[in-house]
This record gives structure tokens, sequence and C-alpha cells, in this order.
């Protein structure tokens, strides 16, 4: 799975080869370096070559030709095929210089390019590069196409060997090469090597004052994984969560977090990713919602999962209402906490939700809606019949329902444990003196 995120995130990457035939484009690098250079002198061109290359040019693209010298018979449409045969005869001509030779070749990779016959394309570049006077700049440009179309064609080592090449003659760093060169080697499963020019192409960015860019960091993090290096992986991960917040980023690094067992942090990061809109699952929430629960944060718990259910993020279902109410009670939000269990109980069919309902209402001193909830528990086989009858038996001692809450601790005995025994046996004789001091209390009143 890694690798395929990482294969996604090469797209942004793919080498083009846009300056194909064009020899500008390495020329004005060249012009832009300050450093000395030895000046090649180059034979100059014939003017027999001069026309067949101008000719050939304008057969494989018609439009290279200036509006002002096209003539009324100007046919736009592209003749590559033309064009190649052309060349390919001119370079059967006695005479021709090695200048001339390579700029024959460059033109045929051009014209091979259009018809998209790379290896063709391939072959006249390396013939390029094999005659013995040519501009830097034409080879620059031969070589920076030879390691697109090598990569492109997945002969990755091939491909390196060109770069290697290509940042020999140009002798200036290049993050972005080295990046090419970095998912090279990973793809050829190097992670070493590959993670020497990940951190190069970083280094080289900040050398030249360029931005260094969110897939750069983030194939550093794929190789930290690769290599088994969780405190590295952390750390570019921290700080693509800073520049580049993105929801894989938070939550990669909510898992390593836990893995590392720094809970506090995971439970950090999954909450910095609900802040900004990140989790958009049912389960993401859920999942936030609970690690709220277990590191005793219920309401903030609560609010997570209250407005998740008001933006329809999350179903009513018996589970999450649950979670809700459970949520609620914890950070001991009586009346929320009631609403909620009333939810749940609505739709379950289990005992036990009645039970924690009424005794959220017991809480708040509702009583004699806490009773009611009570019988509604025990007609819907409760877990722990004991326990409901004598939590429904306090809220009747609480209103003064004496026989009635005798009846329910004397219930709550049945199949109890000794604790719950020896507690009813104290409420049912607490309950007795308290009526005879009522009755005490009457006959002097009466007197």
């Amino acid at each position: 799975m890694i690798r395929i995120l990482l294969l996604a995130c090469l797209i942004f990457v793919a080498p083009t080869l846009l300056g194909l035939g064009d020899t500008t484009v390495a020329a004005e690098e060249a012009e832009k370096k300050k450093k000395k250079r030895d000046t090649r002198r180059m034979p100059a061109i014939s003017e027999r070559t001069y026309n067949a290359l101008s000719k050939a040019t304008a057969l494989i693209d018609p439009e290279t030709i200036p509006e002002d010298d096209r003539r009324k018979n100007w046919d736009p449409t592209p003749r590559p095929q033309e064009g190649i045969t052309l060349l390919l005869d001119m370079l059967s001509k006695r005479g021709l210089n090695s200048y001339e030779a390579a700029q024959i070749w460059n033109l045929l990779a051009f014209g091979y390019f259009t018809i998209e016959d790379t290896p063709n394309t391939i072959n006249a570049y390396e013939n390029l590069l094999k005659q013995e006077k040519i501009t830097e700049a034409l080879e620059l440009s031969a070589l920076r196409a030879l390691y697109q179309l090598y990569y492109s064609g997945e002969e990755y080592e091939k491909s390196i060997a060109y770069m290697d090449r290509y940042l020999a003659l140009k002798d200036e760093p290049d993050p972005q090469i080295s990046y090419l060169k970095a998912n090279a080697y990973y793809i050829l499963k190097d992670f070493e090597e590959s993670l020497v020019f990940a951190l190069q192409c970083e280094q080289e960015a900040i050398q030249l004052g360029k931005e260094v860019k969110e897939t750069w960091l983030y194939l550093q993090v794929v190789l930290y994984s690769e290599l088994k290096r969780t405190d590295d992986t952390v750390r570019v991960l921290e700080t693509l969560v800073v520049r580049f917040p993105k929801k894989q980023y938070w939550m990669h690094l909510a898992g390593l977090y836990s893995e590392k067992d720094a809970e506090d942090r995971a439970l950090s990061a999954f909450y910095a990713a609900y802040v900004q809109g990140m989790l958009t699952r049912e389960s993401e929430v859920v999942m936030l919602a609970q690690r709220l629960l277990s590191q005793e944060v219920p309401h903030e718990a609560a609010i997570v999962l209250d407005s998740a259910f008001e933006e329809d993020l999350l179903s009513a279902d018996e589970k999450n209402l649950r979670l809700l109410a459970q949520a609620y009670t914890m950070s001991k939000d009586y009346d929320e906490a009631i609403e909620a269990w009333k939810r749940t109980a609505k739709v379950s069919r289990d005992g036990d939700h009645y039970f924690r309902l009424a005794q959220s209402l017991a809480n708040e001193d509702r009583h004699a809606e806490a009773i009611d909830a009570f019988e509604e528990a025990l007609d819907k086989d409760p877990k722990s019949v004991q326990d409901v009858h004598f939590w429904k038996g306090v809220s009747q001692m609480q209103l003064g329902k004496w026989d009635r809450a005798t009846r329910s601790f004397r219930a709550a005995l049945k199949d109890s444990d000794q604790r719950m025994k020896k507690s009813c046996r104290q409420y049912i004789r607490y309950i007795a003196s308290e009526k005879r001091r009522e009755q005490e209390l009457k006959k002097m009143l009466e007197s």
C-alpha cells in the first residue's frame, strides 16, 4: 500500500520530454552559470546541411516555420516520416563534419519522438553523443532527454547513469534530478541509496534558496518506513503536518505515536485532523471519540459525537448513541446523558440501556421517572436483574415508598453476591426502623 501511495505522488514529477529537439533550454541554463568553462570551438555547418535541416524541420513540425517565411502552398500537416527519411539520407552523404552529424542526429531524435518511436529516439541521442564536436548545450540536451527516456521506459540503471553524466557536465546541484534519482533507486529497492539522494535533494534546495517540495519530504517518510527507522519517520511527518497538513500525514503520525505508546500525542494528532475537518468517515469519528474517552476527556468526546450526528456523519444506531450517552455520563453532563440514553433505549431492545437511563435520572433526583425506567429495564431482561431491583429500591426509598422499596430490595437478594445481600439487608433494616419511627411519631401526635 505504501508503494502505491508513493507512485501516486510520483505523478507530480513524472519525466516529460518537452525539451526534445530544443537545445535553447539547456543553452540558457549553461549561460546562467557563473563559472568559467572552456569554450568549445565548433566547425561550420555547410549551406547544404543547413538547408536540409531546415527542410526536415518543416516536414517534422511545420509550425516551426515563421509566418513571414510561409509560402502560399504551405502545408500545416506534419510529415515526420518524410523528414526522417531526408535526415537519414543526409547521414549517408560524404563530407559531413561531426557537428553537422550531431545536428542531424538531434533532429532525427525529435522526429522519432513525434512518431512515438522510443527505441530510435534513444538511438539517435546516443549517436549524437558519439560525435567528437558538439556544443555543451547540445550535449546537455541529449543527456537530459536520455535519462528521461530511460526512466519512462523503466530502465532505471541506465537512467541513473545518464543523470550522473548530466550532473557531471552541468557541474551544479539540481534537486529535481536528485529526487528523480532517489525515486529510481526506490523502485530498484535500494532504499539506503535512495535515502541518500532523498536527503540530498532537500539540502540542495535549501542551498539554492528553493522551496522544499512536499513529495520530496514524503519520499523520506516512505524510505524511513521501509528501513524501520520509526523516529526519523515521525520527525519528517511532524514537518509535513505543519508545512503540508493533510489527513494521511496526521493519521500516519497518530498511528506511529500509538506504536511508540505515546497515546497523548496520538490523540493530539487525531484531534488536530478533526479540527481541520479531515475526519469524514464514521469509523474515524468513532475512533477519535473512543480515544478521547480512554484519555479521560469525555466532554470533548461527547461534543465530537454530537457534532457528527448533526452533520450526518454518524448513523443514529444503538452503538453510536450508546457511545454518546456514555460520554455524557462520564462527563457528568446528566441532562444531556438522559436525553442520549432515551435515544439509545428507543432504538434498542437491551434492558441495560433503560437501566443506564434510570441511573442518570436518579442522579438528577428525578426518581419517579427513574422508577419507570427501571421497570422498563426489568421488562427487557437486563444483564443484572439484581442491580436493577436494588437501584429501583433506592429510588423508591427516596420517595418514601417504603413497602415497594422493601419488595425491590428483597427481589435483589435473590441470586446476588454477598456484597449485594449485605447492602439489601442494611436498607431493609433501615426502612423497618424508619417505618417504626414514623409510627411512633404519628402516635405521639395523635395523643
